[in-house]
């Protein structure tokens, strides 16, 4: 992605991001309450971030960091072992497709 993203424009592409990474389930995670009480299977939980920085260094969130700059906000991709889901160019391209095709105003 080669252009400039404005940092209002950043910070609601983060904000989307925060929702779709809080959407993670995990069926296998057993819950144990207060005293050894099983409360039941399954996890709901916040999947991380990695972002690279402008050093090059890989740096992961399990948050929303808003005070990032933009350019290092826009590297923003979930790591699934050797694979990578660049979400907030995804998210990106999500945001100016409904701009041009439903006229979205941000």
């Amino acid at each position: 992605m080669s252009k400039t993203i404005p940092k209002k424009r950043a910070e609601l592409l983060m904000k989307l991001e925060e929702l779709i990474g809080s959407e993670c389930y995990n069926a296998n995670i057993q819950n144990w309450g207060p005293h050894g009480v099983f409360e039941g299977e399954g996890r709901d939980f916040r999947y991380p971030i990695t972002y690279v920085n402008e050093k090059g260094d890989k740096v992961k969130r399990k948050w929303t960091d808003t005070t990032m700059p933009a350019s290092v906000a826009m590297t923003g991709h979930y790591a699934f072992g050797a694979n990578q889901l660049h979400v907030m160019r995804g998210l990106e391209k999500v945001l100016s497709y409904l701009e041009k095709q439903h006229g979205l105003q941000i």
